[in-house]
């Protein structure tokens, strides 16, 4: 199919840093039993060579098309660039780290062809590695690799209003209301499993939660958030109090202070020492848990060390002080923040909020 050819679907991809999967999700389309498909890769400001991958792939394949946002921005945003630039009337989801198989547009294509009061056609799906479902995963949304659906005027809702895992919420629920769902009953695809997914990073029992997912995507701004496992967060009024005052004017004795690990429950109590007049920066572990708030904060007055040369920061801009305040999960980190504290000449505080025997 040439640049002027129409397709009969449009295939969105949102990916970030999803390098070492990608080459597999696009051999998997590009092995397709229909070929009049178009790509539209989102590169959600990915931190890997997402990017470069897909380039090379689209000078191979003039189906495929990159569109790289400057900044990782959110599925749901992603998906709605997509949207914006596919050009098929049947829109269709490959996430980089899944697969199609065979004959999977095909017959998902097939079925709304082959139904027109139907709005929506999901395949069944292969996930956990051997199971299989002949529709929706138990327990599960329709997951995006296998659904087709007519093109609407329906957006996904975006970072900015809602952070969930519960794809139904995002976008399902409003096709719902335009039609039937029908499935193929074929099992032509595969949900991916693997520790990176997005899934992962949101649900309080899968080792994510609000702070992981703020941290693994670098979220400046407070979030609404509610994962389907655990409670709804609304940190836009929680925190507006707290992000809509200056910043206190730095006080004669003030102090350069290194917040580092995690501030678990109630993390704006740190801004007392910020209202004293002293600065503050933060710098935090790398595993943390739902409850572990760490950075980017959503309060404000904090300013973030870059997480991914903090040593060379440290060395550039020592701190007046090192303030490491802790649950055990941050205690190797504040640990190697210890050594590296030495070797500056800082002083060190450890500051156990809870527990400090379980360390």
């Amino acid at each position: 199919m040439n640049r002027e050819s129409f397709p009969a679907v449009s295939v969105l991809m949102p990916s970030y840093g999803q390098g070492a999967f990608i080459r597999r999700a696009l051999e998997s389309l590009r092995a397709q039993s229909l070929s009049a498909w178009e790509l539209v890769v989102i590169d959600d400001g990915s931190p890997d060579d997402t990017s470069d991958l897909v380039a090379r792939y689209a000078e191979m394949d003039m189906r495929i098309r990159l569109n790289c946002l400057d900044r990782n921005q959110g599925l749901g945003a992603a998906l709605n660039a997509g949207l914006e630039q596919a050009r098929a009337d049947i829109i269709a989801y490959l996430p980089s780290d899944d697969v199609y198989f065979r004959d999977h547009l095909a017959e998902l294509v097939a079925l709304l062809d082959a139904q027109p009061e139907t709005i929506l056609a999901f395949s069944g799906v292969r996930y956990r590695r051997t199971e299989e479902a002949a529709g929706r995963i138990p327990g599960e949304s329709l997951q995006l690799v296998q659904v087709a659906h007519r093109r609407t005027d329906d957006r996904w809702v975006e970072r900015t209003e809602l952070v969930t895992d519960d794809l139904e919420r995002m976008y399902w629920g409003a096709m719902r209301a335009r039609g039937p769902f029908a499935r193929t009953g074929v099992v032509s695809c595969e949900w991916v499993d693997h520790p990176g997914q997005r899934h992962r990073a949101i649900r309080e029992n899968a080792g994510g939660g609000l702070n992981p997912y703020r941290y693994r995507y670098a979220v400046q701004e407070p979030l609404r958030f509610h994962s389907s496992t655990g409670s709804a967060t609304d940190e836009v009024a929680l925190y507006s109090r707290f992000r809509e005052r200056p910043d206190t004017p730095a006080a004669p004795d003030s102090l350069d202070i290194l917040l580092a690990g995690e501030l678990a429950y109630n993390p704006e109590r740190v801004l007392a020492l910020e209202e004293r007049g002293h600065r503050l920066r933060g710098l935090w572990t790398p595993d943390a848990w739902h409850f572990n708030t760490v950075g980017p904060l959503p309060f404000g007055h904090v300013a973030e060390v870059p997480r991914d040369d903090w040593r060379s920061e440290l060395r550039r801009r020592p701190p007046d002080v090192i303030y490491a305040l802790l649950n055990w999960q941050a205690v190797p980190f504040a640990h190697e923040l210890l050594l590296e504290s030495r070797r500056i000449g800082v002083p060190f505080v450890w500051h156990f909020k809870e527990g400090p025997w379980l360390c």
